[in-house]
C-alpha cells in the first residue's frame, strides 16, 4: 500500500513538474511552425523556426523575469549569428573550421558569468554543432532568419505560459526545499542513533546541505526578484515567510548543544530518553514531509499535536529523572538535556507555523512583508567586462575549459573528416553535452550518455521492427521528445535514451533504412564520449586538489565573519539582518567546500592529494559552523541572555586559531599572541568555578525541596552551561583545524569523526 502511494505521488509530481511543462512548451513551439510550414509549403523556413526553438529552449530557466528574457534573447541572437556566419563560409573548410573553433571558445568562455550564462553558452555550442549538418544548406539566409524568428517565437509562447502560471515553479522548488529539509532532520536523528556509520552519514549530510543551499538560492531569486512578489501576490509573500522559517529550521537542524561523545555516554545511561529525542527528530521530519506532499502532490494533511505531546513526554522524563536528584552530575545533565529540549521545542514551533501558513497560503487576508528588505539576501551576478578580463588566464578553470573544448572540437572535426564519418556533427554534439570543467562530472555524464544511447537504440530498433507506419513514427517521435526534455535534468540516462529514440524515429521518417542510423549513432556517441573523457584527463586538467586550499580558506574566512556577527548580535540583538546575511554567506561557503571535496573524490586516485587532511578540514569546518549556528540560535531565542566577559576572551582565541589555520594553508608563517591563550585558560577556570558554584546552589535548593524550573538560578545555569560549552567546543574545533597537519596531535586534539 505504501509503495502504491509513493508511486502515485511520483506520477503526480512528474505531471505537475516544471520540467514536463517546459518540455510540452518546447513540443508545442516546434509543432506549430512545422504545421504552418507544411500547410504553406514553406518547409525551409519551418525547419529554421524549429531549429531556433530547439537551440534557445535550454536557456529557459526560472528566476528573475528580466534575466530570463535577456538570457533567451541572447541565446537567440548568438545562435542566429553563429549559424549565418558558419554557413556563409561553407566553401572554405579551413576558414569554417577556424571560425567554429573561435566561436567554441567564445561560447564556452561566457560561462564565467554563471549558470544562466552557461545555458546561453550551450545554445551557441549547439548552433556551432548543427552548422556542420546539412540542415539549412539550401538557403542559409532563410534558415538563419528562421532561427532568429524561432527564438523570438519561443520567448513569446514561454512568456505567455509563465504569465498564466506564474507561481508553478516557485511552488515546486518550495516543496522540494521542504522535502530536503525534512530529510536533513532525518539525518540528524540517524546521526544520534547510528554511531557505527556516523562518518558516512556526515558525508551524505554534507551533500544534502549543499542541495538545500542551492534550493534556498533558487527560491530567493524566484520570490524576491520578480515584480509580482511585491504587489498583490499574497501567496508569494507567504512563501517568503515559509522560506525564512525553512532557513531557520536548517540553522536549528545544524545545532547540537552537546557533542556526539556526550550523546553516546547518555545513550548508555539513559537509552529510553535518548531514543525519545531520536523519535522526536524523526517525527519532525515526517511533519515536514506532509507539508512537502501537500505542496507537490496536493495531498491534504491535518494539524495534530503529536510533536507537542512528544516534547511534553520528554520534559516529564527529564523532570522525573533529574529534577529531585541532588547529585551535582545529575543536575548538570538536567541542564544539558533541558537546553536540547529548548532547541527541539523551537524547531517544532517553526514547523507548526509553516503548516499553518501552507494550509492558508492562498487566503487574501492582510499580510505585510517588504520584499526590498530581503532583496539584499539575493546573491548578485556580476556581468561586468572585468569578469572576462580577470578569468582570462591559466588560473581560471573556465578559461582552461574553453581552450580544452575548442581543441576537442577541432579533433572531433578532424576525426570526422579523416574517417569520413557520415554524421560527424554527432561526435561534436556528444562532446558539448558531456564535457564539463570537472573530471568527475564529465566521467559520470560519459557513462550515462553511452548507457542511455544503448538503451534508446535497443528500444528504437524494437519500434522500427514492430511497425513501419510513418504516422506512428511521428507520434512516437513527439512523445519521446517531450519525455527526453522532461527527464534530462534529473534522469540523464532516461533523457539520453529518449533523445536517441527521437533521433532514430525522425530518421525513420526520412530514410528507408534507419538501422544504419542506429549503428552510426552508437559509434559517434562512443567517439565523442571518449574524446571528452580523454580531454578532461589530458588537456590542461583542473584537479580539485589545486584549488581545494583556497576553497577551505574561503569557508574558514566566512565562519570567522559569522562568528564576529554572532558575538556582535550577542551584545546588540537588534542587528538581526546583518546576522542573517553573514549566516547565509557561511552556509554557501561551507556548501562550496563540501561540493569541492565530493568532486575531488570522483577524480583519479593519483590526483587525490591530502585526502585525509582535506576530509578533516571539511568535517571540522562543518562542525564549526554547526556549533556556531547553535550558539546563534540560542542567543536569538533568548534575548535576555546574561552577558559574560569570557565570550570576548574565547572569541579572540578562536579567531587566532582560524587565522593560523589559513596561514598554514597558505604555507605562510603566523605569530600567535600568547596572552590570548593565557586569558582563555583563566576564563576557562573562572567558568568552571562559576558553574560549580551555581550547581551547588541548585543542589541546595533540591535538598530543601525547592525544584523550580524557571527561577533566575536555573536560567543562569542554562545560559552559562550552553554558552560556555559552545565556546569551549568552538575553541576545540578551531584548535583541531590548526592541528590537522601536525604529525603528532596535541593532547587537546579530539577525534570528531
Amino acid at each position: 500500500m505504501m509503495k502504491l502511494a509513493n508511486t502515485k505521488g511520483t506520477i503526480i509530481r512528474y505531471f505537475s513538474s516544471t520540467d514536463l511543462s517546459k518540455a510540452l512548451i518546447l513540443a508545442i513551439a516546434i509543432i506549430i511552425p512545422l504545421l504552418y510550414a507544411t500547410l504553406t509549403n514553406q518547409m525551409l523556413l519551418g525547419i529554421g523556426l524549429t531549429v531556433g526553438v530547439f537551440l534557445v529552449a535550454p536557456s529557459n530557466v526560472s528566476g528573475n523575469l528580466r534575466h530570463r528574457f535577456l538570457g533567451i534573447l541572447a541565446a537567440t541572437l548568438l545562435s542566429a549569428s553563429i549559424t549565418y556566419t558558419l554557413h556563409l563560409v561553407i566553401g572554405n573548410t579551413g576558414l569554417q573550421w577556424g571560425l567554429a573553433i573561435l566561436y567554441t571558445f567564445i561560447s564556452a568562455y561566457i560561462s564565467v558569468y554563471g549558470f544562466r550564462a552557461s545555458l546561453v553558452s550551450f545554445s551557441g555550442l549547439l548552433a556551432i554543432t548543427l552548422s556542420f549538418s546539412n540542415i539549412g544548406e539550401e538557403n542559409f539566409q532563410l534558415h538563419s532568419l528562421g532561427i532568429l524568428i524561432g527564438g523570438l517565437w519561443y520567448i513569446l509562447i514561454s512568456t505567455i505560459v509563465l504569465l498564466i502560471r506564474p507561481k508553478k515553479h516557485s511552488d515546486i522548488v518550495l516543496g522540494e526545499t521542504v522535502e530536503l529539509t525534512a530529510k536533513f532532520l532525518k539525518y540528524r536523528a540517524k546521526l544520534l542513533k547510528d554511531k557505527k556509520h556516523r562518518a558516512k552519514l556526515k558525508k551524505e549530510q554534507f551533500l544534502l546541505q549543499s542541495a538545500i543551499n542551492e534550493h534556498h538560492e533558487t527560491l530567493r531569486e524566484a520570490l524576491l526578484s520578480n515584480r509580482f512578489t511585491s504587489g498583490t501576490s499574497n501567496s508569494s509573500r507567504r512563501k517568503i515567510l515559509i522560506l525564512i522559517e525553512l532557513i531557520d529550521i536548517l540553522e536549528l537542524g545544524l545545532t547540537h548543544p552537546i557533542n556526539y561523545k556526550t550523546v553516546d555516554r547518555l545513550k548508555d545511561s539513559y537509552p529510553t530518553l535518548v531514543r525519545r529525542y531520536q523519535d522526536l527528530s524523526f517525527a519532525m521530519s515526517q511533519e515536514l514531509n506532509k507539508v512537502a506532499k501537500n505542496i507537490l502532490e496536493g495531498k491534504r494533511f491535518y494539524l495534530d499535536n503529536q510533536l507537542r505531546i512528544k516534547i511534553h513526554v520528554i520534559h516529564q522524563d527529564i523532570t522525573n529523572l533529574f529534577k529531585n536528584n541532588p547529585d551535582p552530575k545529575a543536575q548538570e545533565i538536567f541542564i544539558q538535556l533541558n537546553n536540547v529540549l529548548r532547541f527541539e521545542r523551537k524547531q517544532a514551533q517553526k514547523i507548526r507555523y509553516i503548516q499553518r501558513v501552507v494550509t492558508n497560503i492562498d487566503r487574501r487576508n492582510t499580510f505585510t512583508i517588504i520584499p526590498r528588505e530581503y532583496e539584499q539576501f539575493l546573491t548578485p551576478v556580476d556581468y561586468s567586462f572585468k569578469i572576462l578580463v580577470d578569468n582570462f588566464s591559466w588560473s581560471s578553470p573556465m578559461f582552461k575549459h574553453a581552450i580544452r573544448l575548442s581543441l576537442l572540437m577541432f579533433i572531433g572535426l578532424l576525426v570526422g573528416y579523416l574517417f569520413e564519418v557520415q554524421n560527424a556533427y554527432w561526435i561534436l554534439l556528444t562532446l558539448i553535452v558531456i564535457l564539463r570543467p570537472s573530471y568527475g562530472l564529465t566521467k559520470e555524464r560519459s557513462v550515462k550518455r553511452i548507457i542511455g544511447t544503448l538503451i534508446g537504440s535497443v528500444v528504437a530498433v524494437g519500434l522500427v521492427y514492430i511497425t513501419n507506419n510513418t504516422t506512428a513514427y511521428a507520434v512516437m517521435a513527439i512523445i519521446s521528445l517531450v519525455l527526453a526534455f522532461s527527464m534530462i535534468q534529473k534522469n540523464y540516462v532516461g533523457g539520453a535514451a529518449f533523445i536517441t529514440i527521437n533521433v532514430i524515429l525522425i530518421y525513420a521518417l526520412l530514410q528507408p533504412n534507419p538501422i544504419d542510423v542506429i549503428q552510426y549513432r552508437i559509434i559517434d556517441t562512443i567517439i565523442g564520449a571518449g574524446l571528452a573523457f580523454a580531454g578532461n584527463l589530458l588537456l590542461f586538467p583542473s584537479w580539485e586538489y589545486k584549488e581545494i586550499n583556497s576553497t577551505i580558506q574561503n569557508a574558514l574566512s566566512a565562519n570567522i565573519d559569522f562568528l564576529k556577527e554572532v558575538v556582535k548580535f550577542y551584545h546588540h540583538p537588534e542587528e538581526l539582518k546583518s546576522y542573517k546575511l553573514k549566516r547565509k554567506t557561511a552556509f554557501l561557503a561551507t556548501g562550496n567546500l563540501n561540493g569541492a571535496f565530493q568532486r575531488m573524490l570522483q577524480e583519479p586516485k593519483s590526483k587525490q592529494k591530502n585526502v585525509e587532511e582535506t576530509y578533516e578540514y571539511t568535517v571540522l569546518n562543518y562542525t564549526f559552523l554547526s556549533a556556531l549556528v547553535s550558539l546563534g540560535s540560542y542567543i536569538r531565542s533568548n534575548e535576555h541572555v546574561k552577558k559574560y566577559n569570557f565570550v570576548q576572551t574565547y572569541t579572540a582565541a578562536i579567531i587566532q586559531n582560524i587565522e593560523a589555520t589559513i596561514a598554514i594553508l597558505n604555507q605562510g608563517e603566523y605569530l600567535e599572541d600568547i596572552r590570548l591563550e593565557e586569558n582563555r585558560e583563566i576564563a576557562y577556570k573562572e567558568i568552571n568555578q562559576r558553574y560549580d558554584m551555581l550547581v551547588n546552589r541548585k543542589v541546595g535548593q533540591v535538598k530543601r525541596g525547592k525544584t523550580l524550573f524557571e527561577d533566575p538560578l536555573t536560567l543562569e545555569m542554562h545560559d552559562l552551561q550552553l554558552l560556555s560549552e559552545q565556546f569551549k567546543w568552538l575553541y576545540e574545533v578551531s584548535f583541531n583545524l590548526k592541528s590537522v597537519y601536525s604529525k603528532q596531535k596535541p593532547a587537546i586534539y579530539e577525534e570528531l569523526f
